[in-house]
C-alpha cells in the first residue's frame, strides 16, 4: 500500500472524514447563546413575579411587567426557546411559591409569547390585545370550572361571584347618579339595567366568560403597553402602544395641570399653617430631651458609676 492510500484512509482531522451513507448532520436544538439569554430573561420574569407576590401593597405594580421578558425572548430567539423558558419558569415558580403561582406565570409567559408574535408580524395593537385577552379568558374560564369540579366545590360559587359583581356595578351606577344629580336619567336607565342583569344571570354559564374577559382586558392592555414599549426601547422594529404622540399629549396635559397642582399645594400649606407651630415645638422638645438623656449617659460612662446612681437632669 503506498503512502497516498495511507493518508486517505487515516485523515488528520475528523471533520475531513467522509460521511457514511445515510448519515446526516443534525443541528443543535438551541444554541448556547439562545439558552443563556432564555435563562437570563426567565430569571428576570421570576424576580418580577416573586416581587409581585411577596412585596406588600406595591407588589401589584410588578404584575404588568412579567410577560415583557418572554415577548422580548420571542422577538430575539423564536418560539421553541420561548416555550422552553415558559415551561421552566412555571416549574420553578411552582417549586418556590406553589402550583397556583406556577400556572399563572406560565399563562403570563404564553401571553408574552403571543404578544411577541403579534409584534414580529406587525399586527395592530388592537389585534394583539384581542389575542391576549382571548388567551387569558379561555385559560381562566376553563381553569375556574376545572377547579370547581376537581375540588368538589359547589358550582353555585361561580354564580354568586357573578351576581355579586353585577350587584356592585348596579350600586356604583346608582350612587354615581345620585352624586351627579342624575336621578331622572337613572330612573329611565334602571329598568334596562335590571333586564340586562336578569338576562346575564339566566345564561350565566356563557356570560361568565364575558365577565372574565372584562376583567382580563385592562390587564392585557397593561401587558402589551409594557412589552411593546420595552421592545421599542431595545431597538426592535415594533409599534409602541400607546404611540409616542399619546405620551407627548400626556406630558403636555401634565404641564397644563402643573399650575393647578401648585395652587392646590399652596392652599394646603395655608390651611395647615396653624399646625406648624405646635408641630415644630413638639419636635424641639423631643430633640431637647434626647440630647439631655444622651449627655447623662455619656457622663455616667465617663465617671464609671452605674446608671442608677446618677440622676439625669430634667
Amino acid at each position: 500500500m503506498d503512502e497516498t492510500a495511507i493518508e486517505r484512509s487515516a485523515p488528520e482531522d475528523a471533520a475531513d472524514a467522509p460521511e457514511e451513507p445515510g448519515a446526516s448532520r443534525q443541528s443543535p436544538w438551541a444554541g448556547a447563546l439562545s439558552l443563556a439569554e432564555a435563562g437570563l430573561l426567565t430569571d428576570v420574569s421570576l424576580t418580577l413575579d416573586l416581587a409581585s407576590i411577596y412585596i406588600p401593597l406595591l407588589g401589584n405594580a410588578f404584575i404588568p411587567l412579567t410577560p415583557a421578558p418572554f415577548a422580548i425572548l420571542y422577538l430575539r430567539r423564536g418560539a421553541r426557546v420561548t416555550l422552553l423558558a415558559a415551561l421552566v419558569a412555571g416549574f420553578l415558580m411552582s417549586a418556590l411559591a406553589g402550583p397556583h403561582f406556577g400556572w399563572r406565570l406560565s399563562l403570563q409567559a404564553l401571553v408574552g409569547m403571543a404578544m411577541g408574535i403579534a409584534m414580529r408580524r406587525r399586527w395592530r395593537p388592537l389585534t394583539a390585545i384581542a389575542l391576549g385577552t382571548l388567551l387569558v379568558t379561555l385559560v381562566a374560564y376553563v381553569a375556574a370550572f376545572a377547579a370547581i369540579f376537581a375540588l368538589g366545590l359547589p358550582l353555585r360559587d361561580l354564580y354568586l361571584e357573578l351576581r355579586n359583581a353585577l350587584t356592585s356595578l348596579t350600586w356604583l351606577l346608582q350612587t354615581s347618579a345620585a352624586l351627579l344629580g342624575a336621578q331622572t336619567l337613572w330612573a329611565r336607565v334602571a329598568p334596562w339595567v335590571a333586564s340586562v342583569t336578569a338576562f346575564i344571570l339566566r345564561y350565566w354559564v356563557a356570560m361568565f366568560a364575558v365577565y372574565v374577559a372584562a376583567l382580563a382586558l385592562p390587564t392585557v392592555v397593561l401587558y402589551y403597553t409594557v412589552a411593546s414599549t420595552t421592545a421599542y426601547a431595545l431597538g426592535h422594529a415594533v409599534k409602541p402602544f400607546p404611540p409616542p404622540w399619546a405620551w407627548r399629549a400626556l406630558r403636555l396635559g401634565g404641564l397644563a395641570l402643573a399650575p393647578l397642582t401648585w395652587v392646590v399645594t399652596l392652599a394646603l400649606r395655608v390651611v395647615t399653617a396653624p399646625l406648624w407651630g405646635p408641630v415644630w415645638l413638639a419636635r424641639r422638645v423631643a430633640r431637647r430631651r434626647r440630647m439631655v438623656r444622651l449627655r447623662a449617659e455619656l457622663t455616667t460612662r465617663a465617671v464609671g458609676l452605674p446608671p442608677s446612681e446618677t440622676a439625669a437632669p430634667r
